[in-house]
Protein backbone atom coordinates (compact mmCIF):
# COMPACT_ATOMS: atom_id res chain seq x y z
CA UNK A 1 0.00 0.00 0.00
CA UNK A 2 1.18 3.52 -0.97
CA UNK A 3 0.30 6.02 2.11
CA UNK A 4 1.02 9.95 1.03
CA UNK A 5 1.44 12.25 3.64
CA UNK A 6 0.90 15.70 3.50
CA UNK A 7 3.10 17.51 6.02
CA UNK A 8 3.46 21.00 7.66
CA UNK A 9 6.92 21.67 9.66
CA UNK A 10 9.01 24.23 10.92
CA UNK A 11 12.58 24.05 10.05
CA UNK A 12 14.37 26.40 12.89
CA UNK A 13 15.57 23.27 14.78
CA UNK A 14 16.15 20.90 11.64
CA UNK A 15 19.29 20.23 9.62
CA UNK A 16 16.79 20.35 6.24
CA UNK A 17 14.70 17.56 5.24
CA UNK A 18 17.17 15.12 4.27
CA UNK A 19 17.81 11.96 7.35
CA UNK A 20 21.68 12.40 8.27
CA UNK A 21 23.62 10.83 10.66
CA UNK A 22 22.23 13.49 12.76
CA UNK A 23 18.46 12.61 14.06
CA UNK A 24 17.11 16.48 13.79
CA UNK A 25 15.97 16.24 10.06
CA UNK A 26 12.13 16.34 9.27
CA UNK A 27 12.28 12.73 7.36
CA UNK A 28 14.42 11.66 9.85
CA UNK A 29 11.70 12.24 12.84
CA UNK A 30 8.77 11.28 10.43
CA UNK A 31 10.73 8.00 9.92
CA UNK A 32 10.86 7.07 13.52
CA UNK A 33 6.93 8.19 14.06
CA UNK A 34 6.38 5.65 11.04
CA UNK A 35 8.64 3.06 12.68
CA UNK A 36 6.38 3.83 16.48
CA UNK A 37 3.39 3.40 15.30
CA UNK A 38 3.20 0.53 12.89
CA UNK A 39 6.38 -1.39 13.87
CA UNK A 40 7.63 -1.44 10.16
CA UNK A 41 11.03 -0.28 8.96
CA UNK A 42 9.53 2.79 5.59
CA UNK A 43 11.87 5.10 4.12
CA UNK A 44 9.76 8.23 2.75
CA UNK A 45 9.93 9.43 -0.95
CA UNK A 46 9.62 13.21 -0.73
CA UNK A 47 8.13 15.93 -3.56
CA UNK A 48 11.26 18.76 -2.47
CA UNK A 49 14.07 18.50 -0.30
CA UNK A 50 14.45 21.39 2.25
CA UNK A 51 17.48 22.86 3.53
CA UNK A 52 18.56 23.35 7.02
CA UNK A 53 16.05 26.34 8.42
CA UNK A 54 13.38 25.90 5.68
CA UNK A 55 10.23 25.64 6.54
CA UNK A 56 6.76 23.77 4.56
CA UNK A 57 3.13 24.13 4.35
CA UNK A 58 2.45 21.88 2.54
CA UNK A 59 5.50 19.35 1.73
CA UNK A 60 4.18 15.77 0.16
CA UNK A 61 6.10 12.65 0.46
CA UNK A 62 5.07 9.05 0.31
CA UNK A 63 6.38 5.62 1.78
CA UNK A 64 5.26 1.97 1.09
CA UNK A 65 3.89 -0.51 3.90
CA UNK A 66 1.65 -3.48 4.60
CA UNK A 67 0.60 -2.40 7.74
CA UNK A 68 -3.50 -1.89 7.43
CA UNK A 69 -4.71 0.89 8.77
CA UNK A 70 -7.48 3.08 7.83
CA UNK A 71 -6.48 7.16 6.48
CA UNK A 72 -7.65 8.59 9.59
CA UNK A 73 -6.26 5.90 12.11
CA UNK A 74 -2.56 6.53 10.40
CA UNK A 75 -3.41 10.68 10.50
CA UNK A 76 -4.09 10.35 14.82
CA UNK A 77 -1.74 7.78 15.22
CA UNK A 78 1.13 9.91 13.51
CA UNK A 79 0.30 13.25 14.58
CA UNK A 80 0.27 11.76 18.55
CA UNK A 81 3.83 10.82 17.65
CA UNK A 82 5.41 13.67 16.21
CA UNK A 83 7.04 16.83 18.22
CA UNK A 84 5.21 19.98 17.92
CA UNK A 85 7.03 21.28 15.17
CA UNK A 86 5.67 18.63 12.48
CA UNK A 87 2.49 18.24 11.33
CA UNK A 88 0.21 16.13 9.16
CA UNK A 89 -2.13 17.84 7.09
CA UNK A 90 -3.38 14.86 5.71
CA UNK A 91 -2.81 11.57 4.76
CA UNK A 92 -4.23 9.78 1.34
CA UNK A 93 -4.03 6.12 -0.02
CA UNK A 94 -2.04 6.34 -3.77
CA UNK A 95 -2.13 4.06 -6.90
CA UNK A 96 0.57 2.19 -7.47
CA UNK A 97 2.35 5.10 -10.12
CA UNK A 98 2.06 7.47 -8.36
CA UNK A 99 5.33 9.32 -6.85
CA UNK A 100 5.78 11.95 -4.78
CA UNK A 101 8.85 13.64 -6.26
CA UNK A 102 8.46 12.62 -9.88
CA UNK A 103 4.70 12.63 -10.33
CA UNK A 104 4.87 16.70 -9.17
CA UNK A 105 4.53 19.01 -11.61
CA UNK A 106 5.94 22.36 -10.32
CA UNK A 107 6.95 23.44 -6.77
CA UNK A 108 6.29 26.80 -5.27
CA UNK A 109 8.19 28.46 -2.47
CA UNK A 110 7.66 31.86 -0.97
CA UNK A 111 10.01 34.09 0.75
CA UNK A 112 8.84 36.47 3.61
CA UNK A 113 11.15 39.70 3.48
CA UNK A 114 10.26 42.18 6.72
CA UNK A 115 11.08 45.49 5.53
CA UNK A 116 11.61 47.97 8.41
CA UNK A 117 14.04 49.36 10.64
CA UNK A 118 13.73 47.53 13.95
CA UNK A 119 14.35 44.12 13.82
CA UNK A 120 11.17 41.56 14.01
CA UNK A 121 10.49 39.90 17.75
CA UNK A 122 7.62 37.58 17.56
CA UNK A 123 7.94 37.12 13.31
CA UNK A 124 11.85 36.69 13.70
CA UNK A 125 12.70 33.07 12.63
CA UNK A 126 9.73 33.20 9.81
CA UNK A 127 11.53 36.03 7.89
CA UNK A 128 14.05 37.39 6.06
CA UNK A 129 14.86 41.24 7.49
CA UNK A 130 16.37 44.12 5.74
CA UNK A 131 16.22 47.30 6.57
CA UNK A 132 18.82 49.53 5.09
CA UNK A 133 16.60 51.22 2.22
CA UNK A 134 12.25 51.10 1.80
CA UNK A 135 12.14 48.61 -0.97
CA UNK A 136 10.39 49.47 -3.97
CA UNK A 137 8.13 45.87 -4.93
CA UNK A 138 7.60 47.00 -7.95
CA UNK A 139 11.03 46.95 -9.66
CA UNK A 140 11.21 44.05 -8.15
CA UNK A 141 8.47 42.49 -9.63
CA UNK A 142 9.82 44.24 -13.56
CA UNK A 143 13.46 42.83 -13.01
CA UNK A 144 11.71 39.13 -12.01
CA UNK A 145 9.41 38.96 -14.98
CA UNK A 146 13.44 38.93 -16.73
CA UNK A 147 13.50 35.44 -15.15
CA UNK A 148 10.51 33.75 -16.42
CA UNK A 149 10.90 30.64 -18.70
CA UNK A 150 13.84 28.20 -19.57
CA UNK A 151 17.04 29.83 -18.60
CA UNK A 152 20.27 28.77 -17.47
CA UNK A 153 20.23 29.97 -13.50
CA UNK A 154 23.72 29.45 -12.69
CA UNK A 155 24.32 32.76 -11.52
CA UNK A 156 21.77 31.65 -8.62
CA UNK A 157 23.23 28.32 -8.09
CA UNK A 158 25.33 27.83 -4.91
CA UNK A 159 28.29 25.72 -4.35
CA UNK A 160 27.71 21.75 -3.77
CA UNK A 161 24.75 22.36 -5.80
CA UNK A 162 24.54 18.67 -6.76
CA UNK A 163 22.25 19.25 -9.62
CA UNK A 164 22.94 17.81 -13.35
CA UNK A 165 22.05 20.68 -15.13
CA UNK A 166 21.79 24.49 -13.87
CA UNK A 167 18.86 24.73 -16.87
CA UNK A 168 15.72 25.35 -14.84
CA UNK A 169 11.90 26.58 -16.02
CA UNK A 170 10.62 29.11 -13.93
CA UNK A 171 7.04 29.73 -14.74
CA UNK A 172 5.82 32.59 -12.92
CA UNK A 173 7.22 35.29 -9.97
CA UNK A 174 4.60 37.35 -8.38
CA UNK A 175 5.88 40.07 -5.53
CA UNK A 176 3.65 41.56 -3.38
CA UNK A 177 3.86 44.07 -0.44
CA UNK A 178 1.79 43.56 2.73
CA UNK A 179 2.48 46.83 5.05
CA UNK A 180 6.47 46.07 5.96
CA UNK A 181 6.02 42.53 4.36
CA UNK A 182 7.24 41.70 1.00
CA UNK A 183 6.06 38.37 -0.41
CA UNK A 184 8.15 36.83 -3.31
CA UNK A 185 6.68 33.62 -4.46
CA UNK A 186 8.31 31.59 -7.52
CA UNK A 187 6.71 28.36 -9.10
CA UNK A 188 8.98 26.64 -10.83
CA UNK A 189 9.69 22.48 -12.02
CA UNK A 190 12.63 22.16 -9.85
CA UNK A 191 15.52 24.34 -8.33
CA UNK A 192 18.86 24.66 -7.88
CA UNK A 193 20.69 24.54 -4.43
CA UNK A 194 19.76 27.81 -2.76
CA UNK A 195 18.27 29.49 -6.07
CA UNK A 196 15.39 30.91 -4.42
CA UNK A 197 17.21 32.69 -1.90
CA UNK A 198 19.86 33.75 -4.09
CA UNK A 199 17.26 35.12 -6.65
CA UNK A 200 15.62 37.13 -3.55
CA UNK A 201 19.05 38.46 -2.72
CA UNK A 202 19.38 39.97 -6.02
CA UNK A 203 16.34 41.46 -6.66
CA UNK A 204 17.01 43.16 -3.08
CA UNK A 205 19.74 44.61 -4.91
CA UNK A 206 17.25 46.32 -7.48
CA UNK A 207 14.48 46.97 -4.98
CA UNK A 208 16.77 49.42 -2.95
CA UNK A 209 18.06 51.34 -5.92
CA UNK A 210 21.44 49.68 -5.84
CA UNK A 211 21.27 48.35 -9.15
CA UNK A 212 18.74 48.94 -12.03
CA UNK A 213 16.27 46.70 -13.75
CA UNK A 214 17.78 45.60 -16.42
CA UNK A 215 21.03 44.56 -14.07
CA UNK A 216 19.19 41.35 -14.05
CA UNK A 217 19.76 40.31 -17.77
CA UNK A 218 23.74 40.78 -17.68
CA UNK A 219 23.52 38.92 -14.76
CA UNK A 220 21.98 36.15 -16.17
CA UNK A 221 24.49 36.09 -19.60
CA UNK A 222 26.96 36.43 -16.92
CA UNK A 223 26.11 32.98 -15.32
CA UNK A 224 28.50 33.95 -12.28
CA UNK A 225 27.26 33.31 -8.78
CA UNK A 226 29.87 35.74 -7.65
CA UNK A 227 27.93 38.98 -9.37
CA UNK A 228 24.81 38.18 -7.66
CA UNK A 229 22.86 39.52 -4.61
CA UNK A 230 23.75 37.65 -1.30
CA UNK A 231 22.31 34.84 -0.06
CA UNK A 232 19.08 35.02 2.26
CA UNK A 233 18.64 33.42 5.26
CA UNK A 234 16.71 30.26 5.21
CA UNK A 235 14.60 31.40 7.94
CA UNK A 236 11.95 33.55 5.72
CA UNK A 237 11.62 30.79 3.17
CA UNK A 238 8.67 28.14 2.91
CA UNK A 239 7.70 25.64 0.79
CA UNK A 240 3.83 26.21 0.24
CA UNK A 241 2.44 23.89 -2.99
CA UNK A 242 3.32 21.11 -4.69
CA UNK A 243 0.95 20.73 -8.03
CA UNK A 244 -0.03 17.66 -9.01
CA UNK A 245 -2.51 16.46 -12.24
CA UNK A 246 -5.84 16.96 -10.79
CA UNK A 247 -6.66 13.15 -10.97
CA UNK A 248 -4.71 12.58 -7.85
CA UNK A 249 -6.86 15.24 -6.58
CA UNK A 250 -4.63 16.62 -4.04
CA UNK A 251 -6.03 20.45 -4.16
CA UNK A 252 -4.78 21.77 -0.51
CA UNK A 253 -4.00 25.02 -0.23
CA UNK A 254 -3.00 25.94 3.14
CA UNK A 255 -2.45 29.50 4.32
CA UNK A 256 0.64 31.17 5.64
CA UNK A 257 0.41 32.00 9.30
CA UNK A 258 2.30 35.17 9.69
CA UNK A 259 0.00 38.81 10.78
CA UNK A 260 1.18 40.79 7.99
CA UNK A 261 1.88 44.80 10.02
Amino acid sequence: MKVLLSIQYDGKNYHGWQEQKTPDTVQGKLQKAIYDFSREKVKLYVAGRTDSGVHALSQYAHFETNTKRDENSWLLGLNSLLPSDIRINFIKFMDSKFHARFSALSRTYRYVIYNHKIKPCLNRNKVGWYYLHHLDEKKMQVAAKNLIGEKDFSCFRSAHCQSKSPIKNINDIIITRENNFILIDVNANSFLYNMVRNIVGTLVMIGSGEKEVLWIKELLASRDRTKAGKQFPPEGLFLIDIEYDEKYNLNYKPKLQIIYE
